[in-house]
């Protein structure tokens, strides 16, 4: 990778860690904001829901109302409305007031993940492209190792609400940087929201959203009921549990620093394949491993190199299904990431209603061959589309 876009492409990795921690912080202060503003922990949890169907309808909204914009700007504008978001949420009174903040929160960040993507790869050669977005989302990674834990702390130690001031003062500074350090004009592309439906209509690129969609509901239809799983599966105590999920974080960094070798050695679409099967490792270890902690271990780190060599490698395959729509494409691909969450999340507790704890590692492998079918339709659909061009081209 050239030097030369190395710091703009750390910046874009800043820009993710404080994306990463104002998301996900809600969930490591849900018990102590539920206890200040007289809610429910689930009122609060309904409320993290409405962030992401907040982010994934307005990830891309914001690419056919000012994709054609600079992408820097855009960049800085939404770590402003992360920041906005995050002050507003830390003088929250009630229920409709925090909301409103994390709706704030939520176009903020719809600003930044797919805008991050998008400018990143296009910094370097497309050999290069899938090095380059692996780097980038390390952020998300280093937000659940340190930005989550960090505001957990602060949040226990001197108020949840001094937590979310962190987060805005830490958006500005990233804002800030990514103002004075990145030295990028390329402007994306503004779509017609009729254009933009063509383009989700598209074979490849819908089977593509497909197989995000697909993966993060397999994630999370596991991954909601990490602790009770931990716990009733395999007898941990809740030091243990704390170590489990360290270790968890852990993984994740290092299956980051994973694809990022692979990247250059590997399609995306065997990266994603992998990604894929070591879910389904991971669940067969849920159902028939020994329930000893070595064993809980290895399932956390299979799903965290599995999503860790996934990710970056989707994003890298969305741009190159639809390389001069590359903004819309991610944006759209981030819609599924949280339409995907929340879908793995709602099955995971009717599986665990309905059948028990260990229908859930079931559901992630049905979910996941789901994946597994839409990648096959995708690149069948991409194919016949190859194919279809080169035919009209020849003379």
């Amino acid at each position: 990778m050239r030097s030369s876009s190395r710091p703009m492409l750390l910046l874009l990795a800043a820009a993710y860690f404080v994306m990463g921690t104002g998301s996900l912080a809600m969930v490591g202060t849900l018990p102590d904001v539920a206890a200040t503003l007289g809610l429910s922990r689930g009122a609060v949890a309904w409320i993290y829901a409405a962030y992401s169907i907040a982010f994934a309808v307005g990830a891309p909204l914001l690419q056919t109302a000012i994709g054609d914009r600079p992408r820097r700007f855009v960049l800085i504008g939404g770590l402003v409305g992360l920041a906005v978001g995050s002050l507003a949420t830390a003088v929250a009174v009630d229920a409709p007031t925090l909301v409103a903040a994390r709706l704030v929160t939520a176009i903020g960040s719809a600003a930044i993940g797919p805008v991050a993507s998008a400018l990143g790869s296009s910094l370097v050669p497309r050999a290069e492209q899938g090095r380059a977005l692996a780097v980038i989302f390390s952020g998300i990674a280093i937000a659940s190792v340190v930005g989550v834990p960090l505001t957990t702390v602060i949040a226990g130690a001197v108020g949840w609400r001094l937590a979310f001031v962190v987060i805005a003062v830490a958006s500005l500074t990233v804002a800030g940087l990514v103002g004075f350090g990145l030295d990028d004009r390329s402007r994306g592309e503004r779509m017609h929201p009729l254009a933009a439906l063509r383009l989700a209509a598209h074979p490849a690129i819908a089977a593509g959203l497909g197989v995000m969609l697909g993966e993060m509901a397999a994630l999370f239809a596991s991954y909601t009921m990490i602790v009770p799983l931990l716990t009733d599966r395999f007898g941990l105590t809740p030091a243990a549990v704390t170590a489990a999920l360290m270790l968890f974080g852990v993984a994740g960094v290092g299956g980051n620093v994973l694809a990022r070798h692979l990247a250059g050695r590997w399609s995306a679409e065997r990266s994603i394949a992998v990604g894929l099967g070591l879910f389904v490792v991971a669940s067969l270890l849920l159902l028939l491993g020994p329930a000893v902690f070595a064993t809980a271990v290895t399932v956390l780190f299979a799903w965290a190199i599995g999503n860790d060599v996934f990710m970056p490698a989707q994003q890298r395959r969305m741009v190159e299904l639809a390389p001069e729509a590359r903004g819309m494409a991610l944006a759209l691909n981030a819609s599924a990431i949280y339409l995907g969450s929340s879908l793995g999340s709602a099955i995971a507790g009717v599986l665990d209603r309905h059948f028990g704890l260990l229908a859930l590692p079931v559901g992630t492998i049905g979910l996941a061959a789901v994946a597994f079918a839409a990648l096959a339709a995708s690149m069948r659909a991409a194919r016949r589309g190859n194919e279809n061009g080169a035919a009209e081209a020849t003379p």
